[in-house]
């Protein structure tokens, strides 16, 4: 079932859960309950987050890695935001235990910057860990082991726009 080009398969880097397209990188942290990883070529560190949006009309929450138990081992960093543009503004939750001049929400802010800019790093890996971004359930269609985001999700996804 083909769903629109914004969840047509992408160009993959070794592995299949390797994400190297701007567009379906976006997408896929944007589902509303993704986890990806980021992966520094350069330094070989990498960070975990997890990005939900609890309800359509609600920003979307940005959670690092931060514990052994990749359930619920993470810790509140802060909120993407809608601005007038139609893209997302990352904002660093005054909550959050994480100082915003920490390596890791550092890195993530460069990341969501390069996004949104369509200018990703080829010194950057962003993978996910084959789960739905939106659902949850894992992906067994090699299209949507691609692109992170089951054909039933995408689809949904695609007539909310």
């Amino acid at each position: 079932m083909m769903t629109g080009q914004l969840f047509a398969a992408t160009e993959t880097g070794t592995h299949p859960r390797q994400l190297t397209d701007p567009v379906a990188i976006r997408a896929f942290a944007l589902a509303g309950n993704a986890r990806l990883t980021l992966v520094s070529r350069r330094t070989g560190k990498r960070y975990t987050y997890r990005i939900r949006q609890p309800r359509p009309s609600a920003p979307h929450f940005v959670q690092l890695l931060t514990g052994s138990d990749n359930e619920s081992g993470y810790t509140f960093l802060g909120s993407l935001f809608d601005t007038p543009l139609r893209t997302k503004e990352y904002s660093h939750g005054k909550r959050s235990p994480i100082r915003p001049m920490t390596e890791s929400v550092r890195a993530f802010v460069w990341f969501w910057k390069a996004l949104e800019d369509r200018q990703l790093s080829p010194l950057l890996e962003v993978w996910h860990e084959g789960r739905c971004g939106r659902c949850g359930r894992t992906l067994t269609v090699p299209s949507s082991i691609a692109n992170g985001i089951g054909p039933e999700c995408a689809n949904k996804i695609s007539h909310q726009e």
